[in-house]
């Protein structure tokens, strides 16, 4: 965490955002700060997830927060969903239900858990009225600052990246831009698009997910949820790609 933390501060004076400080305000402060511990648990159960095998659960976790967003689009903002997107919702819902449903020993807990924190976090991100950086840099400070208190008065041992082998030091540093960017990416799309569609393309992390669990064999599945796999990931790209290519109307 202190990594992107580093990362953000450089980017925060190369793009010379520091004249937005100005529109910090209590509320928006705790917006982040929530968004933060949001995105610190999504992570957290994500990287022991993948560590443990569990890539069907990380895959049905992400898949189901688009469905947060959606609903909260339509909800809360008043968005609207064509009876097309409506049904395609209705039907990509049922067939994750049933997946979930037919898919045995699955870990209920990580992809619960993931696909809250991510909704809720997408639904926060809309909230802000703060640009990307400035809304990452608050985030990442709030949990450099929480770490660093829990790492004292825990007394946790820590390793420093230079303490680690050298291919091993690279990669934590590495792993800082990994972190960072595609969360940059994300928070600045969230604000310049509809909610629901980015509920949409959302799908594209789960989908992913689902491939390596299919090619690495980290788990067994069934046919049943094999074809439940391929059937809601074909729905989904005509989906999005219908969205994409249809003619706007003038």
């Amino acid at each position: 965490m202190y990594c992107p933390h580093l990362y953000l501060s450089v980017l925060y004076s190369f793009f010379r955002h520091a004249q937005q400080i100005k529109n910090y305000t209590l509320k928006l402060i705790c917006l982040h700060a929530i968004a933060s511990i949001l995105i610190a648990i999504n992570w957290a159960v994500f990287i022991l997830a993948s560590i443990n095998g569990y890539l069907l659960e990380s895959g049905l976790g992400y898949l189901l927060a688009p469905f947060i967003s959606i609903a909260l689009g339509a909800v809360v903002y008043r968005e609207h969903l064509t009876t097309r997107k409506t049904l395609s919702t209705v039907i990509a819902f049922s067939a994750i239900a049933a997946l979930i449903i037919s898919a045995k020993q699955l870990n209920h807990w990580t992809y619960l858990l993931i696909a809250s924190t991510w909704g809720a976090y997408t639904y926060i991100k809309k909230l802000t009225s703060l640009d990307a950086i400035n809304g990452l840099l608050i985030e990442t400070l709030f949990l450099t600052i929480c770490l660093a208190l829990v790492t004292i008065f825990l007394e946790l041992p820590v390793v420093w990246p230079y303490e680690l082998p050298t291919q091993s030091g690279h990669l934590i540093w590495l792993a800082g831009w990994a972190s960072i960017i595609p969360l940059l990416m994300f928070s600045y799309a969230t604000g310049k698009i509809p909610i629901s569609i980015t509920g949409f393309i959302q799908f594209i992390l789960p989908l992913t997910l689902f491939a390596l669990a299919l090619l690495l064999r980290t788990q067994a599945i069934s046919n049943t949820s094999f074809t439940l796999i391929i059937s809601t990931a074909g729905l989904l790209i005509i989906l999005i790609t219908y969205d994409l290519i249809k003619p706007r109307q003038p």
